[in-house]
């Protein structure tokens, strides 16, 4: 084929792949994920606008990630922009990732027939991508499937490498994964894994290589400097960590409690726990390895084609079969796999941060099957476990990964009063959830603070008490358990609730005065219908993202409540002091819940809270809660061993 056809091809290949999932995020609607109400939309706003003075733990610990990869979509959305055309520019990008997926299953599959390499090739790319995880972030604001896309096309230029053109694919391959890495920093072990690549380069000795593995090396710093060394910088300034909050066991900002975040919610705890995790995936359960539900089969398989293929190589020894036989590309993809996916089990088991090992799957399966079957049996079997996996996925998995809305020309349709949006406050919040896209809708002025959610902040004289100074008598709270009620206030028990968090500062709920922040569905313009006939999303979603804000006002503590707290903090200090094998040395506020008393544990995703007299540490995403026993015993120093286990 000619240069101009092989042109023309490869521009078929990405249309294609970029019309697909334009249509499927038209059909998917318009998507309001939990992290994009959060922190999303914010970091690139607080970026933009300078807000690190302005605003503390707005997002809670996500404030603080490197929010470059966010700005391209606050800037489309900002420029009013309508939500289709945003989302299908994104999709059409993401799309990418499956064009790429089929050009590295061409090259595993070089040594067969034009016409047999071609239909490996596109059942292999339909195995990668069958994965809900991947379709349920298309055309959404996350940077998993936008950042998956570098990271695979350094994939295909090191697998393609050839002696002439190891050093200069490999610098590129590192700076692709360096920009990966440095725009959502859980990259860098894939990063680290594409290392391999340079180091098995072809090469005409030992110093060819070398220079291969320092090209990688340089781009990727070179990348990681350009796109995360601003930033790092910035947060070295502000806290004096450039990775703040993140690894401050190791620089000790004053700002976070001295222990490294890690994203242990889904990390196997042990060697056991880990060998059993490819099998664990097809379960249709949510929070196996993400938070929506998206069974995968193809891990399972792969360990049993990996398992099978030694012993068929070895039963064929009397009558070498070529098939059989690994060839040395084949030999440095599988290679990288297993790293890079060894790696993504190790340090977290996400399946949105594994993207990339969830997309390679497909052609890391269609290789070992192709390698243990007769081609025909091979591409049958990968379109039978294809259509399987497509099935799975399909019965059980949601389209987007929160909520979506249908079409509407505006991506967020909050109606703030104007008294918000004319006079500047400091807006608290105490939920999980902080709701920071709201903050580029308020004034400009105002400062926003998440006080408890993932993580809980104490009153220090710090940055904190500097913004409840600079905003004396014009703090509010806000939140969407604040909407009001028929009564024009928000219901009983929640401003008892919330009172329990905020009586630490000193501050409690004013009833009297407080306004709700709506959300308009608004759908009727010509795009926004059209779009809407082919959406499978009907309704609005007022009732979830409606939000109420109320005043507060200053009041002094109660000295038995504060006698109380102080005594529950011993207790709790005692407990975590007494059962370092779950609290990792961790340690966090002591505060109300409701009539009870908690500690949340941002490092453990965790809460330890008494219930009736009991003590128990409750994960936010696992069923299974820790009895700690009782309190009376742990304020006797009688607690038993026993507490630290857990319960049945």
């Amino acid at each position: 084929m000619t240069w101009a056809g092989r042109r023309a091809a490869a521009a078929a290949v990405f249309s294609v792949s970029g019309a697909l999932c334009v249509t499927w995020t038209v059909f998917a609607g318009k998507d309001l994920s939990w992290d994009l109400l959060h922190y999303h939309f914010y970091d690139a706003y607080a970026l933009l606008h300078s807000r690190l003075g302005q605003d503390y733990f707005a997002a809670s610990t996500q404030s603080y990630l490197n929010p470059i990869g966010y700005v391209p979509f606050y800037l489309m959305v900002s420029a009013g922009w309508h939500s289709v055309l945003v989302s299908a520019l994104l999709a059409a990008v993401h799309g990418a990732a499956l064009a790429l997926l089929f050009f590295i299953s061409r090259v595993l599959f070089a040594h067969r027939s034009p016409a047999e390499r071609t239909i490996a090739a596109v059942l292999a790319t339909a195995l990668g991508s069958a994965t809900a995880v991947f379709w349920a972030t298309v055309g959404t604001s996350f940077l998993d499937p936008l950042l998956a896309v570098p990271m695979l096309a350094a994939v295909l230029l090191m697998l393609g490498a050839r002696v002439d053109n190891a050093v200069s694919r490999a610098g590129w391959a590192g700076i692709l994964f360096g920009i990966a890495a440095a725009l959502k920093y859980s990259n860098a072990f894939f990063a680290l894994a594409g290392l391999l690549f340079a180091a098995t380069a072809p090469a005409e000795g030992r110093r060819m290589r070398l220079r291969a593995v320092a090209a990688y090396v340089g781009g990727g710093l070179l990348s990681t400097a350009v796109l995360a060394g601003p930033w790092m910088a910035v947060m070295h300034r502000e806290f004096g960590n450039p990775v703040f909050p993140h690894l401050n066991a190791l620089f000790r900002s004053p700002a976070f409690p001295p222990f490294n975040l890690v994203a242990a919610r889904y990390a196997p705890q042990s060697l056991l726990d880990a060998l059993a995790f490819p099998f664990q995936l097809a379960s249709h359960s949510s929070m196996t390895y993400v938070e929506i539900s998206a069974p995968d089969i193809r891990f399972a398989l792969i360990v049993a084609c990996a398992v099978a293929l030694p012993i068929a190589i070895w039963l064929r020894r009397a009558r070498p079969a070529p098939a059989a036989v690994l060839g040395a590309a084949d030999a440095r993809f599988l290679a990288f796999f297993a790293l890079a996916t060894s790696l993504w089990i190790w340090t977290s088991a996400n399946g949105r941060y594994g993207i990339l090992v969830l997309l390679l799957a497909g052609p890391c399966l269609a290789r070992l099957l192709e390698r243990l079957l007769p081609f025909r049996a091979a591409s049958a079997a990968m379109l039978v476990l294809a259509a399987m996996q497509i099935f799975a996925c399909a019965n059980v998995s949601t389209l987007r990964w929160f909520i979506s809305e249908r079409w509407s020309p505006d991506w967020f349709r909050f109606v703030v009063p104007d008294r918000a949006r004319g006079s500047p406050a400091l807006y608290l919040t105490v939920e999980a959830q902080a709701m920071g896209a709201i903050v580029p809708f308020l004034h400009p002025a105002s400062s926003f603070v998440n006080l408890r959610g993932q993580f809980t902040l104490a009153s220090d004289g710090g940055r904190l008490d500097a913004l409840l100074a600079r905003h004396a008598g014009n703090v509010r709270v806000l939140g969407r358990a604040l909407r009001p009620g028929p009564g024009g206030t928000p219901r009983p028990d929640v401003l008892e609730l919330y009172d329990g968090t905020l009586q630490r500062f000193g501050l409690r709920i004013d009833p009297g005065d407080c306004f709700a922040v709506g959300w308009r569905a608004d759908s009727e313009d010509r795009l926004s219908r059209l779009a809407n006939l082919v959406s499978s999303e009907t309704g609005t979603r007022e009732r979830v993202l409606s939000m109420g804000s109320c005043a507060l006002r200053a009041v002094a503590r109660d000295p038995a409540e504060v006698a109380a707290e102080r005594r529950m903090s011993v207790i709790f200090d005692r407990i975590e002091r007494s059962c370092p094998q779950l609290f990792r040395g961790q340690t966090s506020v002591t505060e109300r819940l409701g009539k009870e008393w908690s500690r949340d544990y941002v490092g453990l995703e965790a809460r330890m809270e008494t219930q009736s007299g009991y003590v128990v540490l409750v994960p936010y995403f696992r069923l299974r809660y820790v009895n700690l026993g009782i309190v009376a015993d742990w304020e006797r120093k009688a607690a038993v061993p026993a507490g630290c286990r857990p319960a049945d």
